[in-house]
């Protein structure tokens, strides 16, 4: 394959991918689209405040241990059927869930569609390794990254204004039924890349030796510390905006907004910027890495801005923090099919997920756990300020030596799954 010919995304790719895509934005609008419903859930139902978080948490859990094994059932039947068999499970958990007055059917639900985030997370990134050629591949990971930050922002978005016209269950099964209709062209179009129906038919290699990866294992750690700061912050910005900032409700949805969807351009300039880094692209994604984490710790900024007047002044910060630390998650991820043998790829990436996404559920729980002791958030803030300026002067410069003696910072890929 040439230079030019391995550079460029054809046609018939691209439509391979589309609907991967297509179908993150449906189920993280499934996902997301509990927390606003949540007052007019408990008001029918009669279930506590526990009951609902518990429904709105369990996903997160799921989702962090599933990605090991929808990993390993990768590399074992192919991305594609496991993507798809995650999706039916997804959206008719969904669908079920508008259905049922039970408790424990919608907590069954919420699981379903836990595993379905699992399927469409490690089988999703080995189906874009092999679809896209390697330049290629760190702008294709962000275009996962940011499908699934549009999905979670449209959930948060237009929930709230439908449900002034619909009926929350009404709602939630348009949602479902829109998941479903996705999954006719998911079922059409999608297909293994060429390279991976060739490798499920090959010898099962053991998990163990993904484990032993040190380059693996460090690439895992620097996501762990981005995703910690993510999905704290995510978790805990509004109430601090509101308790501690003092501001209108509209500053608040403005800023928790903010955050969110400045993910979606940050994504994509990350996953543009490795695409260009050429043969020392490596490197530079692990320098991108470090710079992005050094500006994003600038959330610690925030216990001097605890101000309702210093509102101009938060919201700079927060699209500063969420454009340094999202803008090199897509290239970082990218990196995961140079670690490790091609059968060992969809292990690799379920291993580095479970682990990132653990960072996110244990952020939410012990801020909370920090803000309930002390009433204060400047212990949150000053913690994952310090997190970030830890992995950008400690775990950085190690990933950077790991890669170099695993030789992935000087391999140039001649092949990959591009048509």
């Amino acid at each position: 394959m040439s230079t030019s010919s391995s550079r460029s995304l054809s046609a018939a790719a691209l439509a391979r991918i589309l609907p991967a895509y297509l179908a993150i934005v449906l189920l993280y609008i499934n996902i997301f689209a509990l927390p606003p419903i949540t007052v007019a859930l408990m008001a029918e139902t009669g279930i506590g405040h526990f009951q609902a978080g518990l429904l709105m948490t369990v996903y997160t859990v799921v989702y962090c241990l599933g990605n090991i094994f929808t990993g390993i059932l990768s590399d074992r039947f192919g991305p594609s059927r496991v993507m798809f068999g995650g999706l039916v499970a997804g959206f008719l958990g969904a669908l079920l869930f508008t259905f049922t007055r039970g408790y424990s059917v919608m907590l069954a639900s919420r699981v379903c569609l836990g595993l379905a985030a699992a399927a469409m997370t490690s089988p999703c990134l080995v189906y874009l390794y092999g679809w896209l050629p390697p330049e290629r591949r760190a702008l294709g990971v962000s275009g996962q990254l940011a499908s699934l930050t549009l999905g979670a922002a449209l959930a948060f978005l237009l929930t709230p204004l439908l449900i002034t016209a619909l009926p929350w269950r009404v709602l939630l099964r348009f949602y479902a039924l829109t998941g479903m209709a996705v999954l006719v062209i998911f079922r059409l179009v999608t297909r293994d890349p060429p390279g991976e129906r060739e490798k499920t038919a090959g010898p099962e290699k053991r998990i163990g030796e993904v484990f032993r990866n040190p380059a693996l294992l460090l690439l895992s750690g620097v996501l762990f510390i981005s995703l910690f700061q993510i999905s704290g912050t995510m978790t805990w910005l509004a109430p601090w905006l509101e308790e501690k900032c003092g501001l209108t409700p509209l500053r608040i949805g403005l800023g928790a907004a903010a955050f969110s969807l400045i993910g979606i351009p940050s994504t994509l300039v990350g996953g543009a910027l490795a695409t260009r880094f050429g043969p020392g692209g490596v490197r530079k994604t692990v320098r991108l890495s470090m710079i992005g984490m050094l500006v994003s710790a600038s959330t610690g900024a925030f216990i001097f801005l605890e101000k309702p007047g210093m509102f101009p002044l938060v919201l700079a910060v927060i699209i500063l923090a969420r454009w340094g630390s999202f803008m090199s998650v897509g290239p970082l991820l990218a990196l995961v099919p140079r670690l490790v043998r091609p059968e060992l790829a969809g292990k690799a990436a379920g291993l580095v997920n479970s682990v990132a996404m653990s960072g996110g559920f244990a952020a939410s729980l012990l801020a909370g756990l920090a803000i309930e002791k002390t009433g204060q958030y400047h212990l949150v803030w000053l913690g994952f300020a310090g997190a970030l300026l830890a992995s950008a002067i400690g775990l950085h410069p190690l990933l950077a030596r790991a890669l170099s003696v695993s030789g992935a910072a000087g391999k140039t890929e001649k092949t990959g799954g591009a048509i």
